[in-house]
């Protein structure tokens, strides 16, 4: 039988054993200090440069000229002048978003967790159906994003302060945990009606109302025998003709319905919009026909 003979290990003196002096820059070993001084007197873009070796800072005419440069406060065109509704199909959930895509990972920052299993574990396209399209116009990005933060707070607020009203909360806790959590992710109906009252300017800072905001009930606080009485004052509400306009696409138009009203400046069509197309908002009355535009005087 042969006996094996050991190998001998590989090690960076037998590389650099030609005479060659070397040294080392930040824990890189060169062959020579002038390869060395060149690799780190000039670093390219896509390499850091070695540790102690000081680099020009890149000023700021030349951070904006790079190419597909954008300041991140700076939003895209035509950002948010859309919101795209989903809903899922099997437990009434829903999600806005602001692209025709849904993003799984600013979906799920929409969800709260309601109860063992009732929260998806993932996004699936089989699963969720674009529920309506909510558009602005041109141009009215800030409006877009004012609606959208509104949303999202209201449905936060319904997910997490359930118990606010004595009626619901009665009801809700003679519920088992997960009809509890079944009736919280039931978000359809109340997505619209949120969607009513945003759209007719309701809630502090809310850029539908065109100037300066005025809210529908203003609220004060007296105090009488200890305790907190509080008083409603009704104020006439925002008119119509001080707000923007907003279009809002139904995939059924029996959603609508769900809001016990809408103001004026909402126009409702039937059928969702093309990806990448804005049509011109045709109105629909109430016998289900688009009503005709007013022809210009000749």
């Amino acid at each position: 039988m042969k006996s094996l003979r050991r190998l001998g290990l590989l090690s960076s003196r037998s590389i650099f054993s030609n005479g060659v002096p070397t040294t080392t820059i930040g824990g890189v070993r060169y062959a020579s200090t002038e390869a060395a001084a060149g690799t780190a007197a000039s670093p390219t873009p896509d390499t850091e440069a070695p540790a102690g070796v000081p680099v020009a800072a890149m000023t700021r005419e030349q951070r904006f000229s790079r190419p597909g440069y954008r300041p991140r406060s700076v939003p895209p065109p035509g950002h948010a002048e859309r919101i795209w509704v989903y809903n899922h199909i099997m437990a009434n959930l829903t999600v806005y978003s602001l692209t025709q895509e849904m993003n799984p990972t600013k979906a799920f920052r929409q969800f709260a967790f309601t109860g063992k299993k009732l929260v998806p574990a993932k996004l699936r396209k089989d699963y969720w159906r674009p529920l309506a399209v909510v558009e602005f116009g041109e141009g009215k990005g800030d409006v877009g994003r004012s609606v959208f933060q509104k949303l999202r707070e209201l449905k936060k607020r319904h997910l997490l302060e359930w118990d606010a009203d004595a009626t619901t909360e009665a009801a809700l806790l003679r519920m088992s945990r997960r009809e509890r959590g079944e009736a919280l992710n039931d978000q359809r109906g109340i997505f619209v009606a949120d969607l009513a009252a945003v759209l007719a300017g309701r809630g502090k800072g809310n850029r539908m109302v065109i100037g300066s905001p005025t809210t529908a009930h203003q609220t004060e606080g007296v105090q009488a025998g200890g305790g907190q009485e509080v008083q409603e004052k009704e104020v006439s509400p925002t008119p119509a003709g001080s707000l923007h306009a907003a279009t809002v696409y139904w995939a059924n138009e029996q959603d609508k319905y769900y809001a016990r009203e809408w103001s004026d400046n909402v126009t409702h069509v039937v059928g969702l919009p093309e990806k990448g197309i804005k049509k011109t908002a045709e109105p629909v009355t109430e016998d289900g026909e688009a009503a005709e535009a007013p022809k210009a005087d000749e």
